[in-house]
């Protein structure tokens, strides 16, 4: 008998919960020295946002990237006023479209969620939600604000 995906559906959204790509592991195999670098749970999930921000970019035609991250970059400075890493960022995002390139050209699914869950003291777990529709993910940014136009 053949084995059925688990599906999940949340209003449009539809989740498979039984993948043959895990995203979790892949995020932890490509970011995972980033996401290192926060002190706690929130500086964690502050970086692992900034890798999922690189990893979707990176999914980007090649003419789309550079000004995806200037827009990013901007949003980030529009956010965090007073902040003087801006550069920092910029830097760190070009490092992360590149290694994703490098590790999974072949991965195309774009990241809607992802979240930093303590797991102990010292270890935690990463939980990715990820879509392979590109226009549903559109659909997506045109509703947030940072991509409105």
């Amino acid at each position: 008998m053949k084995k059925m995906k688990k599906r999940r559906k949340i209003g449009n959204l539809v989740i498979n919960t039984s993948p043959k790509i895990r995203m979790s592991e892949l995020i932890e195999k490509y970011a995972s020295d980033y996401i290192n670098m926060g002190d706690n749970t929130e500086e964690r999930q502050s970086f692992l946002n900034g890798a999922c921000t690189a990893w979707n970019i990176a999914n980007l035609p090649a003419h789309l990237r550079e000004e995806a991250l200037r827009r990013t970059v901007e949003e980030y400075k529009r956010i965090n006023p007073g902040i003087d890493d801006a550069d920092d960022f910029a830097h760190d995002l070009k490092i992360l479209v590149e290694k994703k390139l490098q590790m999974f050209p072949e991965v195309k699914k774009l990241i809607v969620n992802a979240v930093v869950e303590p797991v102990s003291k010292m270890k935690y777990r990463i939980t990715v939600a990820s879509t392979d529709n590109a226009e549903q993910f559109k659909q997506m940014l045109r509703k947030a604000p940072i991509w409105r136009e």
